[in-house]
């Protein structure tokens, strides 16, 4: 058998591309009805599949039959028919790996290497979500099951290990971070936050990871404010009580998408006596700044802008590529511990197929003797019998001893092939890794 992956990301494909897809695509669709049989989504040459479907990645995953010659093309077809996409138009975008290339390049992807932000850490979820969807329909198999589990221990080992996911690298987290700093546990501060836009909701989120308490919106335009507020439960303010609002803040980000600055000086120095000295920090992460330069010399005010941001977010991500290196081991030791196991089932496989013959070989000619030998008592029947087993045991004992032992070897091919060939087996083998085919080597 072969594992396959077909697949389309943010890297060869662009985002109308993949929205089609994913508005046809159900996570669970891959895997069919709940019975550990070939999936009918991808076809009847499929043993195992599950799929991996985000905002930025669609891929499929396959353990494929021997006798199927071409997996890939059964399931780009099958994308393209769901897609309604036509196939000459899906082509250019598809990536397809094999084997031990399908399962480093899982392995990449748990570990965030392969992610548009580098160590980010939602896709180690993912993959646990996809495996966890094919494992629920019945198709995940041992295969799939094994790869999945250990994709998701080398993820793991990434994150624990290295700094590949040390630090953020979203300027709206970073303000979050930076307030945490300056004013310790947020779940009593009151937070005002200045837009509506994505750059605004995504520091919404992350005050909301953070456990920040009390969250407002305001925004010019409200109802783009009471959008916001409604969606994360945050209190929306029309913009005419800016100055109430700055009064009540411990903490404001601004994040509008104005061309000019939004609060000046004189909007922020009537609160100050309202505050009676309580300090007010400001984290403008806006570009253009959305905080005039002259409110930072405002006394009990604390102005922070993104440059100080961007300077800590740079770091973090040299950080993360320094790190780049070590994941990469880490990916190739679990890779050869995957293969490792697989190339041991390919010699269990093969071991119990030559038993499997040579025992049929003898059986078949103990019949024959035995019925030549008409008139033995049950005891010489057994005796004869026994000694037939013991031959083949101990004949097949050596080479088996072998295959088990050479089974991450280099040469396992060659062992594969010569048993095959000398015993007569009549399993077809699949596609080699390096692209070549043979016959005889069993899945």
């Amino acid at each position: 058998m072969t594992i396959v992956l077909v697949g389309l990301s943010q890297r060869t494909a662009p985002v109308a591309l993949r929205e089609r897809l994913s508005k046809v695509l159900d996570p669970s669709s891959c895997v069919g009805d709940a019975t550990p049989v070939p999936s009918p989504w991808w076809g009847p040459g499929f043993r195992e599949s599950a799929l991996l479907s985000t905002c930025n990645r669609l891929e499929v995953y396959g353990v494929s039959h021997g006798t199927n010659g071409n997996p890939r093309g059964l399931i780009v077809g099958r994308l393209a028919e769901l897609g309604d996409v036509a196939q000459d138009e899906l082509e250019p975008h598809i990536y397809h790996k094999e084997d031990e290339d399908a399962v480093g390049h899982l392995l990449r992807v748990a570990c965030g290497l392969d992610s548009q932000l580098l160590g980010e850490t939602q896709i180690l979820g993912q993959v646990s979500q996809a495996f966890a969807s094919a494992s629920s329909k019945g198709t995940s198999g041992p295969l799939l099951t094994y790869v999945f589990t250990r994709a998701a221990h080398a993820g793991k080992r990434a994150r624990s290990e290295t700094e590949i996911s040390r630090g953020t690298t979203s300027i709206s987290h970073a303000a979050v971070v930076l307030l945490k700093k300056e004013l310790g546990d947020l779940s009593a501060r009151s937070i005002l936050v200045v837009g509506a836009g994505e750059t605004a909701e995504l520091a919404v989120q992350a005050l909301h990871k953070h456990g920040a308490g009390r969250v407002s919106c305001i925004n010019r335009t409200f109802s783009s404010a009471q959008t916001l507020a409604l969606s994360y439960g945050c209190q929306a303010r029309p913009w005419g009580e800016l100055a109430s609002a700055l009064a009540d803040a411990d903490a404001v980000i601004t994040a509008t998408g104005s061309p000019h600055p939004v609060i000046y000086a004189e909007d922020v120095e009537p609160v100050l006596q309202q505050r009676q000295g309580v300090p007010l920090v400001i984290v403008d992460i806006a570009v253009p700044r959305d905080v005039d330069l002259s409110v930072g010399s405002l006394p009990g005010i604390v102005l922070h802008d993104i440059d100080k941001l961007e300077a800590t977010l740079d770091q973090n991500l040299r950080r993360r590529f320094a790190a780049v290196p070590v994941v990469e081991e880490i990916i190739a030791r679990e890779t050869d511990v995957v293969m490792d196991w697989l190339h041991g089932r390919e010699a269990t496989n093969l071991v119990a197929e030559l038993r499997e013959h040579a025992r049929s070989v003898a059986d078949a000619e103990l019949s024959g003797a035995l019925r030549k030998l008409d008139g033995l008592d049950k005891n010489a029947e057994e005796v004869i019998s026994r000694m037939a087993n013991r031959i083949v045991s101990k004949l097949l004992h050596h080479p088996t001893k072998q295959l088990k032992s050479r089974a991450s070897s280099e040469d396992f091919d060659v062992y594969y092939d010569a048993v095959v060939d000398l015993f007569g087996l009549k399993h077809k083998r699949p596609p080699r890794r390096d692209g070549s085919t043979g016959e005889g080597r069993a899945g």
